[in-house]
This record gives C-alpha cells, sequence and structure tokens, in this order.
C-alpha cells in the first residue's frame, strides 16, 4: 500500500493512499505508531498547513500554476478525506482499517472487546484503537459526500487548473449543505487551527487578479453564507 508523500507525486491518478498514514517517513512512522503496550496503532493523516495554502493562493493568484504545490496540497487533502472517512467508519461501528495490513476489520463495538483482524492477526482493544482518533476532528458529519467526491475527482482530474478549483471547493464546502442546511465549517477538519483561527484565514486569502471567476464566486456564496452563520455568532 502506498504512503502518502511530501510532495504527492507518489500517487498519481488511480494510486492508493492509506486512510490512517500520516505524510512521514518510513523509519518514524514505524517508531509512531508503537504505543506503550507495544501495540501497533493507526496513524491519522493530519489537517492541512495553513501555511502550504496561503502559499498556494498566492502563487496561483499571481497566474502561476505550481503544479508541485497543487499535488502537495491536494494530495495531502485527500489523504485527509480518506483518515476522515475512514474514521468515521470506524466510529460508527461499521469497521475499522487494520494498521498494520490495511484489511476492514470485524467489528464487535467500542467496549472491553479486542478487535481482531482476520488477513494478518493484528489485535487491538476497541477502547485503545479509539483513543487514536479522539481530538483530531475525524467526524465527517455532513462534509461526507463532499470528502468523497473530493477522493473520487482530484486523482481524475489531469489539469492543475482543474485540481486547483477542486480544492478551492472543497476548504469552502459547509456541513449539511448538500442538503440546503449549511452548519459548521468544513474546514475545521482539514486545515489546522481552531474555528475562530480558519474563518478569517479563509477569509484573508490573497486571490489576486488571476484567480478563475468560479473561484471568486465561490468565495462570495462562502461568505455570505458565513456572515448569516449561528457558527459565526459573537454569543456562542
Amino acid at each position: 500500500m502506498t504512503v502518502s508523500t511530501v510532495s504527492g507525486r507518489a500517487h498519481g491518478p488511480g494510486s492508493p493512499i492509506h486512510p490512517c498514514r500520516a505524510p512521514v517517513a518510513h523509519a518514524e512512522r514505524q517508531a509512531a505508531v508503537q504505543d506503550e503496550t507495544g501495540i501497533q496503532l493507526p496513524i491519522w493523516s493530519p489537517r492541512v498547513s495553513k501555511s502550504k495554502i496561503r502559499q498556494l493562493y498566492t502563487s496561483f493568484g499571481k497566474g502561476i500554476v505550481d503544479e508541485q504545490l497543487i499535488d502537495d496540497v491536494g494530495f495531502s487533502l485527500l489523504a485527509r478525506c480518506e483518515s476522515v472517512l475512514a474514521a468515521t467508519q470506524a466510529g460508527q461501528g461499521a469497521g475499522a482499517p487494520c494498521p498494520r495490513c490495511t484489511s476492514l476489520l470485524d467489528w464487535v463495538s467500542w467496549r472491553n472487546e479486542d478487535l481482531e483482524c482476520r488477513s494478518c492477526g493484528w489485535r487491538c482493544p476497541g477502547q485503545v484503537y479509539k483513543k487514536t482518533m479522539k481530538f483530531k476532528h475525524l467526524f465527517a458529519g455532513g462534509m461526507k459526500p463532499f470528502l468523497e467526491e473530493f477522493v473520487r475527482e482530484f486523482p481524475r482530474a489531469r489539469r492543475h487548473s482543474d485540481r486547483f478549483i477542486l480544492i478551492d471547493t472543497l476548504i469552502h464546502r459547509y456541513h449539511w449543505e448538500n442538503v440546503g442546511k449549511p452548519s459548521r465549517p468544513g474546514a475545521c477538519c482539514l486545515i489546522e487551527g481552531k474555528l475562530k483561527d480558519i474563518m478569517p484565514f479563509l477569509d484573508a486569502l490573497s486571490y489576486g487578479e488571476k484567480i478563475p471567476e468560479e473561484v471568486q464566486a465561490t468565495r462570495e456564496d462562502w461568505r455570505k453564507e458565513w456572515r448569516r452563520s449561528w457558527w459565526n455568532r459573537s454569543d456562542r
């Protein structure tokens, strides 16, 4: 199974990406997946850094199509989307990926039962596995269809300008937007930071004169929705 890389170029169209492996070096990953009992645990792909996204918009706004940077941000987002989807599935009791061989584990519950992989024999207490997902913003909620769409469409996009539009559309989505009831900003599970930091960051991104009209329209729609959003209330 291919592991995410910093540049993302190891993941061309159709290349598999493990949903719970962060883009780190092999030796670092092997050290990181052991807990104090020696059990190999999943590593969920992290949220994307603001600095990378800022750099992407700055260069694109100047008319520079930095293919490597677009792939870096895009495939980092793709890995993050897959982690969120896999963790959500696990949290709902619908199965969890084995961190050793990536097979889907037979699910019992989150109580005291062990999870066991029939393919490789890996075992882990359910509560220990669950702990790896806590406080990591890994619940898809109303973003699920948008995450699935990005995972499906981003590797298929051949032009990097199209990949940029897919990135822009994803990070400006709201939970439950697809059913006409926009809620919490979806960027909170995709971009590092807290809600109070992420929204001003997105609003202040430098778009420049070379940004496509489609992207400008997405931004304006996003701003309108945020102005009337309950999540934007100062008394929350």
